[in-house]
This record gives structure tokens, sequence and C-alpha cells, in this order.
């Protein structure tokens, strides 16, 4: 394995990680543990936690259960529900923080990461320091940038302008009238954390969501004190959790099975609407699964109060008072919400990186998005992405990619010190295998069957998520043969 030597100047590391969130965590967990890297964890924000702290909006939950959306290699966590709220999780990634915070540097955001190829490393530039490392891994994660929608005259609004990730503190919405843009994960939280408040909640959707009910629940004392008393209990719970939730991933490989769940659902909506024009606009249009299957148990429940409106109707322009659609109608408001998502396709932190010959990564995915397993690009020594292209999931949790990844990087790292390499660097051959495989393999997923989402570039492919099943990219990421990433 790397090791610097004493005469090793201290801002030369063997790895540099830039997050703090649960990708980097993981892996300074695993660094740690083995104690043979000098290692440093940069973190632009004040406190751990990335997304979960930087996510603060009403109702901010995950839809993966909770025991499984935690890192199995972390500290224990006495979850109280079945599906952690942001609060709790950011909680519990501050704990696994205290683990390894003589590590972690806060309020050092990375402003360029270039290779030099005369040294034989990375030049990390932040504010007030530059640093050099042997292995850069970029875990920032890739839904970091809010994207704003293209309405004309958002900028004169006079209210309130606030996007899910950028939730303030102060703001209040009680009694007031309230524009919400988008039905996507965000706004299916926000919605009924907010109508009990509000005057007035206009929502303006673009496609019908598929939702499905989450089923949330506490967990009774009993099960959570038979899980602190004995961990094995634990173990077993979260290994049955993470098969029910493999299982699911059937349907994303075989579309007649999605077809088949999906007329099922239609019928339990059809159930819980009485109203027969709001069972039309929250019908989905779309196959189910070509976008992100939303979970919640109070969506049709607040649709249907009576101070809600849910409208279908583009946005033609906002107004200093409020929105007007394409047929010219206006609905007032007082405080505009964008739920719309991230900047996923164009992520400007790709420009921060720059590999060989100058070349930076958002130059290197002008083709195409991709990274062979989510982790690693040709002319980009020793440099790892964590959750790049093509290790997201539709099914599970992400945390189980995390953890693989962290797995695969350090035997890379690993089999190329007993190799005498310096660099690891995917050769582009076998890069542009891996694409073609991804492409072909994502023809007939859901993803693909005709409708448009944050998963597909311009040309219509899948760059987002693999294309299978997570236990299968676990034994493949576990099996890369040295010899198609060492760099000559």
């Amino acid at each position: 394995m790397l090791r610097s030597s004493s005469s090793t100047p201290d801002s030369l590391w063997d790895v540099l990680i830039i997050g703090a969130g649960f990708a980097g965590l993981a892996l300074a967990l695993a660094l740690q543990r083995q104690d043979t890297m000098r290692f440093v964890v940069l973190e632009q924000g004040d406190s751990p936690g990335g997304t979960w702290r930087d996510n603060r909006y009403p109702g901010c939950a995950c839809d993966v259960p909770s025991h499984l959306y935690s890192l199995s290699s972390g500290p224990a966590w006495d979850w109280p529900r079945r599906y952690g709220s942001g609060r709790d999780i950011e909680a519990y990634l501050k704990q696994v923080a205290s683990s390894v915070a003589q590590h972690i540097r806060y309020r050092h955001g990375v402003r360029s990461a270039r290779w030099d190829e005369e040294r034989q490393c990375w030049q990390v530039e932040c504010a007030a320091i530059t640093l050099q490392a042997r292995v850069l891994i970029n875990a920032t994660g890739p839904l970091t940038e809010p994207a704003l929608p293209p309405i004309d005259g958002l900028e004169t609004f006079a209210g309130p302008v606030v996007h899910s990730a950028r939730w303030p503190a102060s703001l209040d919405l009680d009694g007031r009238r309230v524009a919400l843009i988008g039905t996507g994960a965000s706004a299916i939280q926000i919605a009924p954390a907010i109508v009990a408040k509000v005057a007035q909640l206009t929502i303006f959707q673009r496609n019908a969501p598929w939702v499905v009910a989450r089923a949330d629940h506490a967990y009774a004392p009993r099960w959570r004190q038979l899980w602190q008393r004995f961990p094995w209990t634990r173990k077993l719970y979260r290994s049955y959790l993470y098969w029910r939730q493999e299982s699911r991933g059937i349907a994303f490989m075989h579309p007649r099975i999605m077809a088949w769940t999906s007329r099922s659902l239609l019928r339990q909506m059809q159930r819980q609407i009485s109203e027969a024009s709001l069972r039309q606009r929250v019908t989905p249009t779309t196959p189910m699964g070509c976008q992100r299957i939303l979970l919640a148990d109070d969506w049709w429940s607040t649709l249907q109060q009576p101070h809600v409106t849910l409208t279908n109707r583009p946005i033609a322009r906002v107004t200093p008072v409020g929105l007007i659609d394409d047929e010219g109608t206006v609905h007032g408001a007082d405080v505009l919400l964008l739920a719309t998502g991230f900047r996923y396709q164009d992520n400007p932190m790709a420009e921060r990186f720059m590999g060989r010959h100058g070349k930076s990564l958002a130059a290197c995915w002008h083709q195409q998005r991709g990274a062979f397993f989510g982790m690693m690009l040709p002319d980009f020594p020793n440099f790892f992405l964590m959750t790049g292209p093509h290790s997201g999931l539709g099914h599970n949790s992400i945390l189980f990619m995390i953890e693989a990844q962290v797995k695969g990087i350090l035997r890379l790292l690993k089999l190329g010190a007993q190799r005498g390499s310096p660099r690891l660097c995917v050769r582009p051959a076998v890069y542009h295998d891996f694409l073609d495989e991804m492409n072909r393999r994502s023809q007939n997923t859901p993803w693909m069957q005709g409708c448009q989402s944050w998963y597909l570039d311009s040309q219509g492919r899948n760059t987002a998520l693999w294309p299978g099943y997570s236990f299968a990219y676990w034994w493949r990421v576990q099996r890369i043969k040295i010899e198609d990433v060492i760099d000559d």
C-alpha cells in the first residue's frame, strides 16, 4: 500500500477525499481501520452530512428503510422509525464523523484539482491552502447543484423564492399563499408537511409521478431493545431488508412485470381519490419506473384538501405577485418553492477537475457522461469517483453501492502497489467497452421506455443508474482486473 515517508511534507497525502457525506465518511472509516495510508477529508461545510446537512426542507426524509440506509461498517444506531427523517440521518452522520474527526478539515471547499504529471500527484486548491495527494477521491455526490427552472420572469417575483435544497430556517409559511413547482421526491414530502400551515397551496406538475405507499411507522420499543441487546438480530433484519429491496429489481429488469405492478397501483390510486378530474391529473402518462418511483403515505390526502390546487398547465411566466400558466390563468402567490431537482448532466463541479493534458472532467463527459463502474476514467490517474455515473440505483440502497466502491478502491490500490505501479487509470478500450455494455443493457429497462428524466442525457442514454442487480455490481467491482486499470 501507499505510504508517505517521514520526510514527506505535511501537504502531500497518500489519499485526499473531497466530501464528508456518506461516501467520504465510509472510505475514511475503512482507511482508518487499515492504518497504512495518510489521508485527509476536505469538507466545504462546517459540519458533516452532505446532502442530509444541506436539505432541511419540511418533511425531509429518506425513501430507503433506515436500517439499510446506514453503513454496515459504521457505529450502531437506534433508528426510531422505519424510514429515517433528514435530521435523524444527519445526527447519525455526525456520529460516524466523530470516529474520524481527526482526519476531517471543515470549511475547506475545493476550488480546483489538477493532475501534475511531473510530480505524479494531484494539486488540490482550496481558498487558503493547496494540498497535494497521490490519490484523489471525489465523494461529493452527483446531486449537489440545485437546478432552477427556465421560466421567464423568475427573478421578478416579489416574495421569497426558495429551492428545496437551500431552505432557510427563517422561512415563515403560516397563512401565506404558496406556489410549489414540481411533484418529484422533494415535493411530495414538502406539500404534506406544510399543508396545514398555509392559506393556499398551488402545485405545478409537469408529469404525474408513480407513487407507492411508504407504510412508515415508529419502531416498537421491544424491537429497538432487541436490536440493541443482540446486534446479530439487527444484522439479520438488515439482511432481510436488503433482499426484499433487491427482489424489486426484477421489475426493473423485466418491463412486463413492471407493467403488471403499475396496473395494481392505478387501482389503488383510484380507490383513494374520489374526484374524477383530480384522478385524471394524477394518473401517470409515462411507464412506471422510467422516472423515479416515489414513496408517500399522505400525498393523495394532501391533494384533496380544499385549499390545495394541483395544475398540470405549463407555467408561461412569473410575475411579482404570482404565476401565469399557458392559458393565461393567474395563480397568486406570496412564496415560491422550487422542488426542481439538481443539475446532474451538467454539474459544474466537473469543471474543477483537470486530468492529463489539462482536460477537464466536463470535457471528458462532453460526448457521454460515464465512469468505469462509476469510479474511474481514462486520463485521470489515481482519481476515483464515488457514486459516479452508472452506479446509482432505482430499487435499493445507494449505501450498498458505496460500500462496494470502498472495498473496490482499496483493493485496487493494494494490487497496484503490489505490482509496483504508482498510477491507476482505466484503459480507454476497457472504459469504452464498459460504456457500450451500459448502453446496451439499459435498452430494456423502464428508464428507456418513453420519458425524459435526469437519468438520461440529451441523446436519450441512461448515464446515472446501474442496469442490473446491486449484488452483481458488488461481485464485479471486487473482481476488476488490475491489468485493466494499471497506467503504463
